[in-house]
């Protein structure tokens, strides 16, 4: 049921994404939206920057059993519990910086293009488009981080 819960709360972070679309640029132009707010090389970036250094801290263990504890039936001790949550609030401030760091790569490429105001435009997409992936990113993070709160108050009220 829980992971239900989960992939219902992603299902509705792409309708609103659809939905945005849809009703800023008109349903007919949808699939160009899609071409907009699809750039795989800063998707990558923020993500590169980002999980090597779980592995290397040797937290992606930790990070990885934070989306198992969506489920309600898994259980693990309050130790398991707080790393998982330290895992996940690391992972967060990763993305976040992840994300600030491809932003300012795309702003030194629009510098660096700015007599040719062709290039502009496009460069200006992809650094905004890396803002709106570090959020989507921290969007589903997020629902982790509370279930994990949430777990280990209900694990010290228990006491």
């Amino acid at each position: 049921m829980e992971d239900y819960i989960m992939w219902t709360e992603v299902i509705a972070i792409v309708l609103s994404i659809i939905f945005i679309g849809g009703s800023s640029f008109g349903a007919e132009n949808l699939l160009n939206v899609f071409s907009w707010v699809i750039d795989i090389p800063s998707l990558v970036a923020i993500l590169i920057l980002s999980i090597p250094i779980l592995v290397r801290k040797g937290m992606w263990k930790d990070f990885t059993r934070a989306f198992k504890m969506m489920n309600k039936k898994y259980s693990c001790s309050i130790a398991d519990m707080k790393r998982s949550q330290d895992a996940i609030e690391f992972a967060q401030k990763q993305i976040m910086y992840a994300g600030i760091i491809t932003f300012i790569l795309g702003v030194i490429a629009i510098c660096g293009h700015i007599d040719d105001l062709s290039a502009v435009g496009p460069n200006m997409a992809v650094a905004i488009i890396s803002v709106l992936y570090t959020a989507f990113l921290e969007l589903l993070l997020l629902p982790v981080q509370v279930e994990i709160k949430g777990r280990i108050i209900d694990y010290m009220e228990g006491e």
